[in-house]
């Protein structure tokens, strides 16, 4: 190699190694919102009932579900960077809208420019980390690591912000808080901007019909242990999720100061976080399939309780679900990675995400009436059956895959799941 060459590749990998940062960035902020930690009060405070929240975020969910393949299509066919610096943009707009969002059509559009955001940046986000560090010449527990670092990443900012609302909450008002949600929401596009595109095969430009037919033939009619850890990823993710907003309830039904809630938050995010952050420890320790035994029963235990307990305990009980979410979410999210082929990676984190929300779409309905009929206990109650069937559906095959796997692996890390 000349001189000249060694130069140019110093300078491209001081480009691609920004990213590495950038990215972080870009995930901090995108998740620093300030007004999830009392998105119910901040909403009902607007007029919408419980029901009609729920409503919003199946809005939310059918916007994404329409629009999560074609962004990771984009993404995978048009360039990274195009995908992030167009989510960016839709994701300022709709924060934006909370300025004027006093009513269920005006939060309905706020919801939707937020949906065409979100599909946008994801997928392309964990590409461009993961491909970088594939370009950087990172090996794989290094890569696994990257992810966890990312997650907690995003499990400080959500608990950071957490954290603001609450002292927001002590000196303004509710509508405050949506102030700061509006300058923090452009963030994104700004780290966007910055991004630099790594070097990687894309997809057939045209060839619309194939490239998809491909990746869902990877996915669908592969390897046993990447087809359940995809429908794993996109099913077992519904378990945690309504804990999210419900247990909220909790805390109003538990006569918790609004203050609180911020604080709350920040402490479950934190330990998200640090959950994601040790998954690849946890699993050393525990091996894949206990791991994933915990991790999926977990929720299972946690709204059993919300269903049982003291309206008090909610406060401790919701750690176990956050938990459960952060070291579910590493290992199963690097676990499908290291089976992607780089040309697209986007579009198949894409179709996660798709499964998911299209999961979200059909069953926030059913909750959303069952609120309406039932005690929140009781809705408690048939969640914790749910997760169940989840564990028994989906988890133990891909334990029982995961035992299957070959033992002769390089490291001790995520082996069964992320190897093989």
């Amino acid at each position: 190699m000349s001189i000249e060459e060694a130069r140019q590749s110093a300078e491209r990998g001081s480009r691609l190694r920004r990213n590495l940062l950038v990215i972080r960035l870009m995930a901090f902020f995108q998740v620093f919102l300030v007004i999830v930690p009392v998105a119910v009060p901040l909403f009902s405070d607007r007029g919408l009932s419980l029901a009609e929240i729920l409503q919003l975020q199946a809005l939310f969910g059918i916007t994404v579900v329409l629009m999560e393949i074609p962004s990771g299509y984009i993404a995978d066919v048009l360039g990274r960077r195009i995908a992030l610096v167009l989510g960016g943009v839709f994701v300022g707009v709709g924060h934006s809208l909370l300025l004027i969002g006093y009513d269920f059509f005006t939060l309905a559009i706020f919801e939707i420019a937020l949906g065409v955001g979100l599909s946008l940046i994801s997928g392309a986000d964990v590409a461009v980390l993961y491909d970088t560090q594939l370009e950087l010449g990172d090996d794989a527990e290094a890569r696994q690591k990257g992810l966890g670092s990312l997650f907690l990443l995003r499990s400080v900012s959500e608990a950071t912000a957490g954290l603001a609302a609450s002292v927001v909450l002590l000196f303004a008002t509710l509508n405050a808080l949506v102030t700061v949600q509006v300058l923090v929401g452009w963030l994104p596009l700004l780290f966007a901007l910055l991004i630099v595109e790594p070097p990687v095969e894309r997809m057939r430009a045209g060839a619309h019909l194939d490239n998809l037919t491909e990746v869902l033939r990877k996915l669908l009619k592969s390897e046993r242990v990447l087809r359940l850890t995809f429908l794993t990823m996109g099913i077992w993710s519904l378990t945690t999720y309504y804990a999210v907003w419900l247990l909220q309830q909790s805390w109003l039904d538990a006569e918790v100061e609004l203050s609180a809630f911020g604080l709350l938050w920040a402490l479950f995010s934190v330990a998200a976080g640090v959950a994601g952050w040790q998954a690849a420890n946890l699993e050393r320790h525990l091996g894949a399939a206990w791991l994933l035994t915990l991790v999926a029963l977990l929720p299972v235990l946690g709204y059993l309780g919300l269903a049982l307990a003291p309206a008090g305990w909610a406060l401790v009980i919701g750690l176990v679900f956050f938990i459960a979410r952060g070291a579910g979410f590493v290992l199963l999210q690097e676990a499908f990675n290291r089976r992607l082929e780089g040309r697209y990676r986007a579009t198949a984190n894409s179709l996660v995400s798709f499964l998911f929300r299209g999961a979200l779409v059909l069953t926030v309905p059913v909750v959303g009436a069952l609120l309406e009929l039932w005690t929140l206990r009781e809705v408690f109650a048939l969640l914790a059956l749910a997760s169940l069937a989840v564990f028994v559906v989906l988890v133990l095959p891909l334990i029982a895959a995961v035992r299957c796997l070959p033992r002769a692996v390089p490291r001790p890390s995520v082996d069964g799941v992320g190897t093989g």
